[in-house]
């Protein structure tokens, strides 16, 4: 299992010098990877209900940063050397597969083998409203934008022929230098089915109704292992890729994997691993200076338990 840190590219205060001393930090600290949330905008109003929530109260803002991560994987590739940089997940309907698999392929150029890309359908309404495109069936939107970025990456002269996108044969030089996992997002049976049908990984997601901790999260891994077998793909490689908060505290919390004293998060996260989580995405709520003494804290009591 690699294990990798969340970085303040979406929270009240964000901002360069922030992202920057994180991301160093967690290069420094021996982390294997970086992660970053997407939305392109936050509505001063809005109707949508968050699924990742209780009662579904979306915590940020109009008034909060949110830093581009398509960006922020260029930045990161020329600040970085080793972690990979991941998305958990970006939203593909928002970018059109030729914009998007041409960025992703120049950036994987400067750091080849380090992009980890986690693709989701989507749920903010107004998001889609405001960049005309159609909320509706935005789980087959996704599965054709998976098929269509593939083509971008083939080194080939290749068209395209979908219900959505479509394109003559051409050229999108220059290709990844190796595939990039697309790992799916989304908690539904749905969404577990379309990563185990055509992704190479899931993130691990539990919406509102299917628990909460190792519990819930045991059983939608049961699911997914179902839905492998049931496509003729268990045993194959595929990522798993579990973000959760971390919380060092004098005692677990139920609801929270990564919560507790050193040896407990240590547990949950061999549990993790013998269930076939493949990266964790910690995530530490606050300024700058408290993920990366956070980080420090795991480095040094945590990962020597693993």
């Amino acid at each position: 299992m690699e294990i990798g840190l969340h970085l303040p590219t979406s929270q009240p205060g964000a901002d360069a010098g922030s992202i920057a001393s994180v991301a160093a930090a967690a290069e420094r600290l021996g982390f294997d990877s970086v992660w970053m949330f997407d939305h392109l905008l936050t509505p001063a109003e809005l109707a949508s209900s968050y699924p990742y929530a209780k009662g579904g109260a979306y915590p940020l803002t109009a008034r909060d940063p949110f830093f581009d991560p398509v960006a922020m994987l260029g930045v990161l590739a020329g600040s970085t050397r080793r972690v990979r940089l991941g998305t958990n997940v970006l939203v593909a309907a928002y970018r059109h597969p030729i914009v998007l698999g041409k960025a992703l392929a120049t950036i994987e150029q400067f750091a080849p083998g380090r992009l980890v890309i986690g693709l989701g359908a989507g749920w903010m309404a107004e998001e889609f409203a405001a960049l005309g495109v159609p909320f509706e069936q935005r789980g087959a939107r996704l599965e054709e934008h998976v098929a269509a970025l593939r083509a971008v990456w083939s080194g080939a002269a290749t068209g395209f022929e979908g219900e959505r996108y479509r394109w003559q044969p051409a050229g999108f030089l220059p290709a990844p230098t190796r595939p990039i996992p697309l790992v799916l997002g989304g908690h539904g049976d749905a969404a577990v089915d379309r990563a185990a049908r055509l992704g190479d990984g899931w993130a691990l997601a539990t919406g509102r109704g299917q628990g909460s901790g190792l519990t819930a999260m045991a059983s939608r891994l049961e699911h997914l292992r179902g839905r492998l077998r049931a496509h003729g793909r268990e045993g194959q490689p595929f990522e798993i890729v579990c973000q959760h908060a971390l919380v060092f505290s004098s005692d677990p919390v139920a609801s929270l994997p990564f919560s507790g004293p050193p040896e407990a998060i240590a547990a949950s996260l061999r549990a993790l691993a013998g269930r076939g989580v493949t990266q964790v995405d910690l995530a530490v709520f606050g300024e700058a200076s408290e993920i990366v003494e956070r980080a420090h804290e795991f480095a040094e009591r945590v990962r020597p338990l693993l």
